[in-house]
């Protein structure tokens, strides 16, 4: 039993486990096709008995002892709470993101569903608050949901339906008390869906990629007005932008100190790449280059130093492992492959990792987060130092459990979001922690 720790029991109804894939192409894992929904039904199966009752943790942490806290495999990794689907507005659940209010410090999780976002006051880890629903435009629900922030307003965009992007000025959650539906500020319709988001905090440039503009490639838009999107510039040279993470240049190449530089992942296009994007109408490509056995290049993020990229591969995993793929990047327009790190960690998929300091943190399906080291990724070595089991049952491939993890709250927290299954927020302990 725990000790410590208050449980209350909500009731379930209606539980349904959404699965959430990256990129439009029909995949295995597409819950549109014959064999995503064979697996969602496996998922179902799987999940039902343990989480029928709705169980929310909360109260004070649960210590990582033995490799376990609770039901969760783990090391160095502590659970701090937990909120079931249920608790969140229901559906199934993709990506999230964070926000911290300035005017007071108060730290939100933006937790994207499939029939809307919920907004989860994470301020006391322990103690989560859920304030409310911002529900789907026109009632749409889509397996593929995205949010970001700028400044105080929030941008969420939907695959595969007809959505647009939603904007919610987010000042409106401070005091809320009670479970609020909310509604968005603004609808931008120049686009209908779109994959993933992305923000430059300091140039005010949201970047889409996957949407039915540009050829689904990298399409710009100029937000310094943040109700109003206006059309900056369009990259459409690959068959595919999966995802860009985009930022103002401070690394080793100081030819390009400054520039605003996007790394493009193409999914099924196989490249990683670097761009010039400072002038959205003349984008400059630095870099394209690929690793032995590409399949879909589906996202990275760079060492603290920027002097690799650690980059994952979604459709891949071996029975030795589960690969990751570092790229050296010391000069922009000369990145080339190192090699991969195996890993020892499962068979599972990896998915969306942030580096913060020597430590990236990667959310990988059914291994659920997993923590590596980047001291030593010039040699491709990534040794796994913690983690967090957000799915008991399986280290298998396959793609449920945990589509997203935020290393960026304050004292160390992470927030894991699992599949239809709800909010986990956790702290890593010892050598998992950041130093």
């Amino acid at each position: 039993m725990l000790r410590g720790v208050r449980r209350t029991i909500l009731a379930v109804t209606g539980f349904l486990l959404l699965l959430a894939v990256a990129g439009p192409p029909a995949t295995a894992h597409d819950p549109d096709t014959p064999e995503g929904r064979a697996e969602q039904a496996e998922m179902l199966r799987i999940y039902q008995p343990t989480w029928r009752s709705g169980e929310l943790l909360a109260g004070a942490p649960i210590t990582c002892v033995n490799g376990m806290a609770d039901k969760y495999p783990c090391k160095n990794v502590d659970l701090l709470s937990f909120l079931p689907q249920s608790a969140l507005g229901g559906g199934g659940s993709s990506s999230m993101w964070y926000w911290t209010d300035t005017r007071d410090s108060n730290e939100y999780i933006l937790y994207c569903r499939s029939n809307g976002v919920s907004f989860v006051n994470v301020t006391d880890p322990s103690n989560p608050r859920y304030l409310g629903n911002l529900p789907s435009s026109n009632g749409v629900s889509s397996s593929w949901c995205d949010v970001r922030t700028y400044k105080n307003y929030a941008y969420i965009g939907k695959d595969s339906v007809s959505h647009g992007i939603q904007i919610f000025n987010l000042n409106k959650l401070q005091g809320v008390t009670t479970p609020q539906t909310f509604t968005a500020d603004a609808r931008f319709t120049g686009l209908t869906n779109s994959h993933t988001l992305q923000i430059n905090q300091n140039t005010g440039f949201l970047y889409v990629s996957g949407a039915n503009t540009c050829s689904k490639g990298l399409t710009i838009y100029n937000i310094k007005t943040p109700l109003t999107l206006t059309l900056a510039g369009c990259y459409s040279r690959e068959v595919y932008s999966h995802e860009s993470i985009v930022v103002n240049y401070a690394g080793p190449d100081t030819r390009y100190t400054g520039r605003e530089i996007a790394f493009n992942y193409t999914g099924q296009g196989k490249r990683f790449q670097i761009l010039d994007v400072t002038n959205k109408s003349n984008i400059v490509v630095l870099s394209s280059v690929t690793h032995p056995g590409a399949s879909f290049i589906h996202q990275g993020f760079a060492t603290s130093d920027y002097k690799h990229m650690i980059v994952n591969d979604e459709t891949i995993s071996t029975a030795s492992g589960s690969p990751d793929f570092v790229y050296n990047i010391e000069k922009l327009d000369a990145a080339r492959y190192v090699g991969r790190d195996n890993g020892t960690r499962g068979t599972f998929v990896n998915h969306n990792g942030y580096t913060v300091g020597n430590r990236h943190f990667q959310a990988s399906y059914r291994g659920g987060l997993r923590i590596l080291d980047t001291t030593n990724a010039a040699s491709a070595s990534l040794p796994e130092v913690g983690y967090f089991d957000v799915d008991p049952s399986s280290n298998a491939s396959g793609y449920s459990g945990s589509w997203m993890a935020l290393p960026y709250l304050k004292n160390g927290v992470v927030a894991v979001q699992s599949i239809g299954v709800g909010l986990f927020l956790v702290r890593p302990t010892g050598t998992a922690a950041v130093s």
